[in-house]
């Protein structure tokens, strides 16, 4: 049996019901959530002020070791970060 075309979408017997008894519980869920999300923002204005880590002992090693050409490159370290950041799936 062929139904007419409407505009309106098709109506599901239940699901309003059940979406309707679900409104409690998810803004219990919404406001749980609020909580880890400020402390986040907090912890992150903290760590904005402070600024980043900062070894000025190791600034100033690398950069005499530059300086005097004795710094070396591990190739092999880079090439297995490479390979140990390429491998992480994401999501």
């Amino acid at each position: 049996m062929v139904h007419s075309v409407t505009s309106k979408p098709p109506i599901l017997a239940g699901v309003g019901q059940k979406m309707a008894s679900d409104i409690p519980k998810l803004r219990q869920e919404k406001i749980q959530n609020t909580q880890p999300v400020a402390q986040n923002i907090s912890l992150a204005s903290a760590l904005a002020q402070k600024g980043p880590p900062f070894d000025a002992a190791r600034i100033a090693s690398l950069k005499e070791a530059i300086a005097s050409g004795n710094y070396r490159i591990d190739l092999g370290a880079i090439a297995d970060g490479v390979i140990r950041f390429g491998s992480k799936s994401p999501g």
